[in-house]
Parts: structure tokens; sequence; C-alpha cells
């Protein structure tokens, strides 16, 4: 888990009380209540932030989801892969021209997360990054997943990388081998990106 202490325990196990969620809830249960929290940077990568704020980053709604699969006697880890954000994301004629121009062009390079499941059946890729409003407007996601087979992932895998228990400093360590520009057009583009489906999470006109 993100942390052993008590706090995260509880918070933890409130967020899975607060969804009804137990050791013999289905796993299409569990991926669909992380699934649903709306995406978003609440300043941190942590499962804590995700649940505290009700928001989270695809970094931390999977580190919540893995842990909430192993609280659940599941076994799960986060992988890591490198792609393109933008361009898997198609523009939409309610996004800023700015952000509709990034989703058309591509270009941005991102390090991406999701859950490795142990199904019966063997790994299951769950990605929970998209809830249903943002989907709603046309980006690509999971809203139907019903247990069987992998999910789509959020963007398209370049390089698959390691699977390790502490994302937010392995996330930050590749950040770090981006380059300055490429740096800061992720981060402009996150930021249109995240106003973007806040307004939309928010009930927003932005019909």
């Amino acid at each position: 888990m993100t942390g052993t202490n008590d706090q995260y325990t509880r918070l933890l196990t409130g967020f899975l009380d607060r969804h009804g969620l137990h050791e013999n809830s289905s796993m299409v249960e569990v991926y669909h209540a992380v699934r649903n929290i709306p995406y978003g940077r609440v300043g941190g990568r942590s499962a804590e932030a995700v649940i505290e704020h009700n928001m989270g980053s695809c970094s931390g709604k999977h580190i919540l989801l893995r842990d909430a699969l192993r609280h659940l006697k599941q076994s799960a880890d986060v992988e890591t892969v490198r792609g393109d954000f933008a361009a898997a994301i198609p523009p939409h004629s309610t996004m800023p021209e700015a952000l509709q121009a990034y989703c058309r062009d591509g270009g941005i390079t991102d390090f991406h997360n999701y859950v490795v499941w142990q199904s019966p059946d063997g790994e299951v890729k769950l990605d929970a990054t998209w809830s249903d409003k943002p989907i709603a407007k046309g980006i690509p996601g999971n809203r139907d997943w019903n247990g069987i087979g992998d999910t789509r992932v959020a963007l398209e895998p370049e390089n698959v990388l390691d699977r390790v228990e502490e994302v937010p400093s392995y996330k930050a360590f590749l950040l770090g081998q981006l380059g300055k520009d490429q740096i800061l057009e992720r981060e402009r583009f996150l930021n249109l990106l995240t106003n973007w489906v806040a307004t939309i999470e928010s009930g927003g006109d932005v019909s």
C-alpha cells in the first residue's frame, strides 16, 4: 500500500465501506468505484489524496485501485508505460482551442499507469483513468467493462516499463528524464485538460 499507517488504512477502509465493497464483491464493482472518481490533479499522486479530494490523476487512482484490491485479498500491481497522452484524446468542440490543438497534434510524452490484476484466468489490465462524464464527451474509456478481458488503456503504450511499489517517486524519476521543453508542454497540456474535465464534472455548460 501507499502508506502503512493507521490513517491510510482508515481512509481506505472508509472508501470501501462507503461503496459497500468487501472480499465477496465482484472486481467489476471495485473497479468502477475507483474509475468513477473524477480525473484531476490534487497536488500529489497519493491514494490518500484521491480519497480525501474524490479526485485523482492516473497515478493516484491506480495506486488506490491496487491497494483496494490487495485489501480485498487480490493480487495487483501498478504498471507504468510511456506514450503520447494528447494523441489518445479526441478533440471536442467544448474544449478550449489550445487543448483541441494539443489533441489534434499530439506530441505530449507522458508516463501512464494502470493496474495489472492477477485474475483467476491470468493477468488483466485495469485502466481506471476516465469517469463517465469525460467518456460521454468522447474520451475513450471503460464505462461498460463487465469483468471480461483487459480494459482499454488511456494511451497507446510506446514502451512498457516497470511495476514498482513506490509509484510516485518512480514517476517523478521518469519525468525528470524529459527535456525542459517536454516538461513545459506536458504541464500546459495537463492544466488545460484538467480544467476542462473539472468543468464537465461540475456540470458546467460545455455542451
